[in-house]
């Protein structure tokens, strides 16, 4: 008998995710018979789902592997004890194993049972014989600890699931053997109770299953409970639910991309409602990024992360398109909050702008500014307001001060911006404004580069005359008249220095001053150029940054 299962909330679709994962046991999505991928729906046959319970439970152990791993850890120690390694270093790390022991409820109940113990003052032999016995019993009682294991797992550790069949904390049985029970079996032999009077209200397609509701018990942040009995018509909190979307949303922790920054354990999944596969193939491009740059997302933090990861989706997207209902979910319930959404709708021509600019993109990520204990990261400044259609070069002017403050002796104020950095920020901000709000023709980028250069070499005037103490200043002073779209102030700035050192005017000044967009690139082109020139201990002038390619 065939089942159908269409896309719908985010929980639901992570559910989906999670099903197919656990279903495909490490088969590849496009080669695969076990279910048929729909545009907007997955199909398979109940008689596929014979032996789900051991997938199950595979697919969980992998996510908290504890018995496999205290094994390992046995088998290495016991390895160095038999090389006469013992010594202060090992014997710690012995008295850690056995805090490890103690720690798993179910393995000390066994050690409790047998009596085994680990002398106070314990030697190389007294090590030994207690790691030995310990691997032996991991290894007789393996299929037990790692069904514990994954009960833990899904109970405690990931808090996701409530206390739903095995998960039930009174249950003391073969705790695969109950999920078989309650899902498996049922579901291929067709044996569930119907209920007769409600279809499921989240599929429609089939009837409740007797008895079965959508509460806290199936997913810990989700569903209707007693106590919230007054938001429900004639007070009846229930959600009635078939038989596969019961087992859909229990599937929901295999959907989910999970992630560990000190002792807190969170989740993300992203959610796309446009196809099955693109929200399949979404969320396994995001698993792997995530173990990619697991560093990058601890310093950075999800929503700086979340923009990177946009930027690599646009760029292996083949053919520019409408991007839509994109969201980002966060779910860290150890601190009992509820999961937090990003959403974020990019336009086709957003999307273009950020194939086509993808490596000046990529040159912007990993700069940071803080601020005694706050940090700002540009680079995700700079995506939420070209996402949110704020972006302006008054975002260009602060990370101007905030560079300038930051040169000052004894600044509070830290950061790995330069001006080749911002001015790669100018010239995306120029684009964007030009190309993607105005839908107006670019000045050729070869002439920001030479204002650029022109800086340089106004500044080079400065140093050569021990007059660097004025490049602050000046620059302070023409950022501020950008700022405010003052090109006369800022033009009257550049006339008296360049006349006090009989210079010529950049001529690229003067064309381009009655369009102030590009006379506001040039402007700021012009600046970091200036402040791009450093004194090197020999006494040479030399430029800091490698960018004569870009000309």
């Amino acid at each position: 008998m065939l089942e159908r299962v269409y896309l719908g909330d985010w929980a639901y679709n992570a559910g989906i995710i999670g099903f197919i994962e656990i279903m495909l046991d490490g088969e590849d999505i496009a080669s695969q018979n076990i279910i048929t991928i729909g545009s907007n729906y997955i199909e398979f046959d109940r008689n596929n789902l014979k032996g789900f319970s051991d997938k199950f439970f595979k697919k969980a152990y992998q996510r908290y592997p504890r018995t496999d791993e205290l094994l390992d850890l046995g088998n290495k120690l016991l390895q160095r004890l038999e090389n006469n390694d013992f010594d202060k270093n090992l014997k710690q790390e012995i008295s850690n194993f056995k805090k490890r022991v103690e720690g798993f409820s179910k393995l000390k109940q066994l050690v409790d049972s047998y009596k085994l113990t680990l002398p106070r003052n314990f030697n190389n032999v007294d090590a030994e014989q207690y790691i030995s016995q310990i691997i032996d019993l991991l290894n007789a009682n393996k299929q037990e600890l790692i069904e514990d294991n994954v009960k833990t797992y899904l109970k405690n550790t990931s808090s996701i699931c409530g206390d739903r069949s095995f998960l039930n904390r009174n249950f003391k049985g073969e705790l695969k053997k109950k999920f078989f029970d309650d899902f498996e079996g049922p579901i291929v032999n067709q044996t569930n109770r119907q209920d007769k009077n409600h279809d499921c209200i989240f599929c429609g397609l089939r009837p409740a299953k007797k008895d079965a509701l959508l509460d806290t018990g199936l997913v810990s942040f989700l569903g209707a409970n007693k106590d919230n009995k007054n938001f429900f018509w004639n007070f009846k909190p229930q959600l009635p639910i078939c038989e596969i979307c019961e087992l859909i949303y229990f599937c929901i922790f295999a959907g989910l991309t999970e992630f560990r920054i000190g002792q807190t354990k969170k989740f993300y999944f992203v959610d796309r409602n446009t196809s099955v596969l693109e929200l399949y193939q979404t969320n396994k491009l995001f698993m792997e990024m995530m173990a990619k740059e697991e560093n990058i997302l601890k310093e950075k933090g999800i929503l700086n992360f979340i923009n990177d990861y946009l930027l690599t989706k646009f760029k292996e997207e083949s053919k520019f398109r409408l991007t839509n209902n994109i969201m980002f979910i966060e779910i860290d319930l150890t601190s009992s909050v509820a999961p937090k959404l990003y959403g974020f709708s990019i336009t086709k021509q957003k999307a273009e702008f950020i194939n086509s600019n993808y490596d000046l993109l990529k040159k912007t990520t990993g700069s940071y500014i803080r601020i005694k204990e706050n940090v700002l990261y540009p680079f995700s400044e700079f995506m939420q307001k070209f996402i949110n259609n704020t972006l302006s070069s008054q975002f260009l002017s602060f990370l101007e001060y905030q560079y300038l403050n930051s040169q000052k002796p004894n600044s509070k104020i830290k950061t790995n911006l330069s001006p080749y950095r911002l001015q790669i920020y100018n010239m995306l901000i120029y684009k964007y404004l030009k190309s993607v709000k105005r839908g107006e023709d670019l000045m050729d980028e070869k002439w920001l580069w030479k204002m650029y250069f022109f800086g340089q070499e106004l500044k080079k005037k400065f140093l050569e005359s021990k007059a660097e103490n004025k490049v602050t200043s000046l620059a302070y002073r023409l950022i501020s008249a950008l700022r405010i779209g003052d090109i006369n102030t800022f033009m009257n700035l550049i006339i008296r220095t360049y006349m006090s050192y009989s210079m010529e005017v950049p001529a690229l000044f003067v064309s381009c001053i009655k369009n102030e967009e590009n006379f506001c690139a040039l402007g700021y082109s012009f600046v970091n150029g200036l402040l791009g020139v450093e004194i090197e201990k020999d006494g040479e002038i030399e430029n800091s940054e490698e960018v004569e390619e870009n000309v």
